[in-house]
């Protein structure tokens, strides 16, 4: 249900049961207002769990350059969510993918909301066919750390968000969508744990969002985020167009959405 030790960041670690406890509690609506359906992981097979993690490293984000004018960002447009290399000289927005940490600057308007983000699954399509799927990590866990809940726990917390297990069937979680309590001190961090194709030695990257000019640091803005399941998965642009004409493995990465909660009356 609740983890009760401590992770290498110091943080508490909640499994999504756990998530559902604090909500009879009244604590988990702190965090997850529009908690959507959970995200429940598949089970890892026993040399899977006790490979060892590597020190985390930088995680790579790409950003779709257009994607803050979607209105809503929870059903992405066909030429985001499936794009196709004839995209390109079709009518219509051409969306293209830059580095995250190469924006200009955050949005600081979305400062005083909460911020609803949304973690769709694995991207691009083409590069998931069951073809081309042995040259896909064995594993993927991603994990979201919260500020602390309450007083009473003084440490972050972090939730097991989101999971990917290629063996020994091909089972990703559902997409997930919850609620993070954005402030000027307190920016969404996300965790991955990658297990390679091949096995061995699990590869740990860690990103924290930024609204200023942080060298290596994404931007947060609304859009549509790639977090890449490599350290340099997105060091260069690209059109989507171009990512479905080639969808090279290389370029793997889970597709997020990030905006801004409606307001209240």
């Amino acid at each position: 249900m609740i983890d009760p030790k401590q992770d290498g960041a110091g943080a508490l670690a909640l499994d999504r049961r756990g998530f559902l406890v604090y909500g009879s509690l009244g604590i988990a609506g702190l965090w997850l207002g529009g908690f959507g359906a959970a995200a429940p992981a598949a089970a890892a097979t026993l040399a899977e769990e006790s490979t060892a993690v590597a020190a985390a490293r930088p995680m790579s984000l790409g950003y779709v350059l257009g994607s803050e004018e979607i209105p809503n960002l929870r059903y992405l447009p066909r030429r985001i969510r499936s794009p196709r290399p004839s995209d390109a000289a079709a009518k219509g927005p051409v969306f293209n993918v830059v580095p995250a940490d190469s924006l200009p600057s955050g949005d600081t308007s979305l400062v005083g909301r909460a911020l609803r983000l949304k973690i769709h699954g694995l991207y691009p399509p083409d590069a998931l066919a069951e073809a081309r799927r042995s040259k896909l990590p064995l594993a993927v866990d991603l994990d979201v750390v919260f500020p602390a809940p309450d007083p009473v726990f003084p440490k972050p917390a972090r939730f097991f968000a989101w999971s990917f297990r290629r063996r020994p069937g091909w089972e990703p979680s559902p997409p997930l969508s919850f609620v993070f309590p954005l402030d000027w001190q307190v920016m969404p961090q996300i965790d991955t744990t990658v297990t390679p194709a091949k096995g061995g030695q699990k590869l740990a990257l860690s990103t924290r969002f930024t609204l200023d000019q942080d060298t290596g640091r994404p931007r947060l803005r609304r859009g549509v985020y790639l977090l890449g399941l490599a350290p340099d998965t997105w060091k260069a642009d690209l059109s989507l167009p171009d990512l479905a004409r080639t969808a090279p493995t290389g370029l793997v990465s889970i597709l997020l959405s990030v905006e801004s909660e409606p307001l209240k009356d």
